[in-house]
């Protein structure tokens, strides 16, 4: 999302140009679920250090 106005998504194939305000709310609405999900600062560290642990 650039802003309230466009959202740009790529697929394997293209790339869309979203400009309808009904479907900018939806990815809005999309990205906020994913943000309040994320995990950030020293957690996130924490996850990818015991991700590689396991890989060994």
């Amino acid at each position: 999302m650039f802003d309230e106005r466009t959202v740009m998504v790529e697929t394997y194939s293209a790339e869309l140009t979203i400009t309808q305000p009904h479907e900018i709310a939806l990815y809005a609405k999309a990205f906020a679920a994913l943000q309040r999900s994320a995990v950030y600062g020293q957690p996130v560290r924490e996850l990818i250090a015991r991700a590689l642990a396991a890989l060994r």
